[in-house]
């Protein structure tokens, strides 16, 4: 059987998906959010067999990053799995177990949302949901998947620092590139676009 991969390198691969889940969720809403969708669509209509995709791109990319962070299964990188194996071997502090424990069942309810999302549309497509069906079936919001986020972090970053590691932060970076880049297509046009 094949030895797991050394508990410091799972810890950091676990913590660069959160990461990059975070950006392909803030990507995917700035796209597609109410408060910043109207000021750009005029530009994503301009180019629409790009934007048309771009969004449920990144959309898919968050779900299924943050789904298999918060699946139970052993076999994979996944918060659960890394956070009981630091627990076993104590390699965490017991306050810091607790305050995990609380995190985890904070995060419990939305993580099954994304979970349903990943495993009836994404990951899988089910032949027993409609595509509308499974957004329904899951019932969850953008703010419960933006908070997800920020569980999902904190998790992350509890057992890097029991290990030594300096804490990780999200990466705005990658949003406000998109913000720049839309900021230039606009200006190859701005007739056509409404007032931000």
């Amino acid at each position: 059987m094949p030895r797991l991969l050394p508990i410091d390198e799972r810890l950091e691969s676990a913590a660069q998906l959160v990461v990059r889940s975070r950006i392909f969720y803030d990507i995917w809403l700035y796209f597609e959010g109410a408060e910043t969708r109207p000021a750009i669509i005029d530009t994503m209509r301009r180019f629409n067999e790009f934007f048309r995709f771009d969004p449920h791109a990144h959309f898919v990319a968050f779900v299924v990053h943050i789904a298999a962070l918060f699946e139970m299964s052993e076999g994979n990188i996944n918060l659960s799995s890394l956070a009981k194996e630091m627990k076993v071997a104590n390699m965490i502090p017991s306050q810091e177990v607790v305050e995990v424990d609380a995190l985890f069942n904070q995060a419990k309810q939305s993580a099954s949302k994304a979970i349903i999302l990943r495993s009836n549309l994404f990951a899988h497509r089910s032949d027993k949901l409609s595509y509308a069906d499974a957004f329904r079936k899951a019932a969850v919001t953008p703010n419960q998947l933006r908070d997800l986020t920020e569980i999902a972090l904190k998790i992350a970053n509890r057992p890097l620092l029991a290990r030594g590691f300096k804490h990780r932060v999200f990466n705005p970076q990658p949003r406000i590139s998109a913000e720049e880049m839309l900021k230039a297509l606009m200006q190859k046009n701005p007739n056509r676009e409404r007032s931000a």
